[in-house]
């Protein structure tokens, strides 16, 4: 199966599809906003996305990327459309803190050492530094802050409470960042990156679903690979059929 490999001129109807869903998000958000708060909110995070693509070619996608399949989830377990607004947000910079990294660090190709691996897992709490002063942030209601700052804090918690930064496990986690977790994890094994090939979507997916209930919510990897299977996000590329594959690979959830 040929590895399928994002780039930002790859594929228009993918990049039709996401702007479509950006603007929709946006639209959502207008009873919070007005009008210019949102255009500027928007602006934000594209020049962060830009930053981060001038210290190296992939955090930025990858964020952009990630985003998407992490509204792709929500929907699908049927978050509101406020909750879906906040983690647009939440999904387009939690990644923000990587700006302070070294661009050699983030360039590095191989595996990184105990040492680099200390400073890359100071970006979670340099991002939530970093949001927790944004003006727009803290004049929101309380609610969307908290959604978004602990999105970014606990993005890598793991289900079974080996992550970074606090050890939370199983639903100690919001609900908001387990997403995103499993939204990030994707995204990465998809993306060819300088420590790492990419992989066809399919092998990602099993890969998921062989991390439920370890590192991620087994629930969430249900309902997300149904999403991307449902979703036909990676035109031409053959998902592995029906459930039985996805509760053989999950430990038979759901």
């Amino acid at each position: 199966m040929p590895v399928y490999r994002f780039n930002y001129g790859l594929n228009a109807n993918l990049a039709d599809q996401y702007a479509s869903d950006d603007s929709r998000v946006i639209e959502t958000l207008s009873a919070i906003w007005p009008r210019r708060t949102r255009d500027h909110i928007r602006e934000l995070i594209e020049q962060w996305q830009l930053d981060l693509d001038t210290r190296d070619s992939y955090s930025g996608l990858h964020s952009q990327l990630a985003a998407q399949h992490a509204l792709a989830l929500a929907r699908r377990v049927q978050l509101s459309s406020d909750e879906v607004g906040a983690l647009w947000i939440a999904g387009h910079v939690y990644d923000l803190g990587k700006i302070a990294l070294p661009p050699n660090l983030l360039t590095k190709e191989g595996p990184l050492n105990d040492a680099e691996l200390l400073i890359l897992r100071s970006h979670v709490s340099i991002g939530f530094d970093l949001l927790r002063d944004w003006a727009i942030l803290r004049a929101s209601p309380r609610w969307l802050h908290d959604l978004v700052l602990e999105t970014v804090l606990f993005h890598h918690e793991r289900w079974d409470g080996d992550g970074y930064l606090k050890g939370k496990h199983g639903d100690q986690t919001p609900l908001s960042a387990r997403i995103m977790a499993i939204a990030d994890a994707y995204t990465a094994m998809i993306l060819n990156s300088p420590y790492r090939q990419a992989r066809a979507p399919a092998a990602a997916l099993n890969e998921v679903a062989e991390r439920a209930g370890t590192q991620f919510d087994p629930y969430l990897v249900q309902q997300f690979v149904r999403a991307v299977r449902l979703g036909r996000q990676h035109s031409g590329v053959m998902l592995p059929p029906g459930d039985d594959w996805l509760k053989k690979r999950a430990g038979g959830f759901g």
